[in-house]
């Protein structure tokens, strides 16, 4: 067993169990510092935070410190897909190319948003292999992306687009957004403006983080010898071409959370600086008809629409299968609980998030000890069952 780590924040008293599972985690040295937040019927219930922020455990985790949550963020981005659709910017069954027209080229004419937001468009990262300094430069990304022919033909297939889908989705919203405003704004301001800052979570969670905000981030902790993203996916089998365009094209290793060029950029699939207590906002929000803090985000109609199931089949890179809507995971395998509805992204190492809307729950989890888990780290299970003994 650990030695005691003093537990932060509160817990309501009907969630005593919640706060001894997070205790648990730390007790057992499956944690670092971490902060997890439950949101129940727009109010939250448990907000708790503890650890350290570095891996020399000298930074105590504050109940401001932030963390890069990796493909959490994906949630994140395709909510502000959902809130512009919601307003009539962008229309799930249009094809892209409406929004975005080079995106027609090399056989993608018909792609529609739909398919693009559920990882069947077969744009899985870029052919050939890029630096890090081109995964942040957006336009000339976005460019290469929409130039590029799929790896299948684009809705007879899904295949995970690991570091790519926040580009897609996030060019989509911006071309929308300027059409409508004769202006574009990034993923991340959109974000900021759409999401964040209505729900009270614009110190809570950025897409794009300002230079001011970076001493508040944790310091990212790896598994060794598991530092390199798609490390022990195919089984000690080659991974095929999508899965390495996926995957390694740039090749990131956890580390790279660490550098302030990371943190500064926009890469919406993977890069969302937060904590538990926003990333639960805006699914407390989605999970209560859209509404937290007596502010309103999107209409019950705008959820049904973003959370509708556009496949369920195994996954070309991954190699699981994923049940999909329009940039969410769907419940399976009770991953988010025991609701087949509730919807939520999870992200490499085991942060996650989900919306409930049966039991109006909105969970968050973020932590810097990453796990190697692709599903189901131990410590998410362990807070999640938690949760439903509660309810």
């Amino acid at each position: 067993m650990g030695t005691e780590i003093e537990i932060h924040g509160h817990c309501a008293p009907a969630f005593t169990a919640v706060g001894e599972a997070f205790a648990a985690n730390f007790a057992e040295d499956k944690e670092v510092g971490a902060s997890f937040v439950l949101v129940q019927a727009g109010e939250i219930v448990v907000d708790l935070w503890a650890g350290f922020a570095d891996a020399a455990r000298t930074r105590p985790w504050q109940a401001d410190t932030l963390i890069n949550t990796y493909s959490t963020t994906k949630g994140m981005a395709a909510t502000v897909v959902a809130v512009l659709a919601d307003e009539g910017l962008i229309d799930y069954e249009a094809k892209v190319a409406t929004y975005w027209p080079e995106f027609a080229a090399a056989g993608k004419a018909q792609v529609t948003v739909a398919q693009l937001l559920s990882h069947q468009a077969g744009i899985c990262g870029p052919r050939e292999r890029l630096e890090m300094a081109e995964l942040y430069d957006w336009d000339g990304l976005c460019a290469t992306l929409a130039a590029q022919w799929p790896f299948w033909e684009p809705g007879t297939a899904n295949g995970y687009h690991a570091l790519v889908f926040g580009h897609l989705a996030g060019e989509v919203a911006r071309r929308a957004y300027a059409m409508q405003h004769g202006q574009m704004k990034s993923l991340g301001e959109l974000f900021a403006e759409k999401v964040a800052a209505p729900l009270g979570a614009d110190s809570d969670y950025y897409i794009g983080l300002p230079e001011a905000e970076d001493h508040r981030v944790a310091q990212m902790i790896p598994v060794a010898g598991a530092d390199q993203l798609g490390s022990g996916m195919g089984g000690g089998k080659r991974m095929n071409d999508a899965a390495y365009a996926a995957m390694a094209h740039p090749a990131l290793t956890a580390h790279i959370a660490n550098d302030r060029a990371w943190r500064a950029a926009e890469v919406p699939g993977a890069n969302g600086q937060g904590n538990a207590r926003g990333i639960a906002k805006v699914y407390g929000a989605l999970a209560n008809g859209g509404e937290f803090g007596g502010q309103s985000i999107i209409s019950q109609r705008g959820i049904a629409a973003m959370t509708q199931e556009e496949c369920f089949r195994k996954d070309q890179v991954i190699g699981v299968r994923m049940r999909w809507s329009r940039g969410f995971i769907l419940n399976k395998a009770e991953l988010y609980g025991v609701n087949p509805d509730a919807f939520g992204h999870s992200g490499w190492g085991g942060s996650f998030g989900f919306a409930d809307s049966k039991a109006r729950l909105g969970v968050g989890y973020a932590m810097n000890q990453m796990d190697t888990n692709i599903f189901g780290d131990p410590r998410g299970v362990r807070l999640i069952n938690a949760v439903y003994e509660c309810v």
